[in-house]
């Protein structure tokens, strides 16, 4: 942060980091919010796609699972 150029006045200054806390607090909420947004578009479209969409569920799962015992026998190999 000490490279960036904030600007010459006491205004520049607090602008400028009141633009940084704004795109740290997007930044937050993005990686919060989507991944609960998926989650809801998720549910909602199971409501009338039950078949499918716990097909989709079971074959994430298999994905995750298989991943995470890859995960646990690298970590065990250290």
């Amino acid at each position: 942060m000490q490279d960036e150029d904030l600007g010459k006045t006491k205004l520049d200054h607090v602008l400028s980091y009141i633009a940084i806390g704004a795109m740290e607090f997007l930044e937050f909420t993005s990686i919060l919010f989507l991944p609960l947004l998926a989650v809801q578009q998720t549910v909602l479209y199971g409501v009338n796609h039950p078949d499918q969409v716990l097909t989709l569920l079971i074959v994430l799962m298999l994905i995750i699972s298989a991943y995470a015992v890859k995960l646990i026998k690298d970590w065990r190999r250290k």
